[in-house]
């Protein structure tokens, strides 16, 4: 309960430290500069909110990236479970059978 609740606390004051450091970044960063990206070109904008935007598709990419290794590493964790469970049945039955691992 305690380890839960100082996780918590530790979450907040990491969300909030960084809630406050882009405010500060953006007050700080208010001239306008135009985006040109070779084929693309964007009116002026503030240059904190091009690279907030910037900064927030690199977590997006990053946490999609994290999500795609989670999930295949899940799958095969769920194989490997199913392979060790036949692997177990097969054991069973080869010790059934009168047959034992020093044979």
């Amino acid at each position: 309960m305690i380890v839960a609740l100082l996780r918590a606390l530790l979450s907040l004051l990491i969300v909030g430290t960084a809630i406050v450091m882009g405010a500060l970044f953006t007050i700080q960063n208010t001239s306008p500069v135009p985006l040109d990206l070779l084929i693309v070109q964007f009116s002026e904008r503030a240059a904190a909110l091009w690279f907030l935007l910037f900064f927030a598709t690199g977590c997006v990419t990053g946490l999609l990236g994290g999500l795609v290794v989670s999930l295949r590493q899940r799958a095969r964790y769920s194989r490997l479970r199913r392979q060790h469970t036949k692997l177990e049945l097969e054991v069973d039955r080869l010790r059934r059978f009168g047959l034992s691992e020093s044979d």
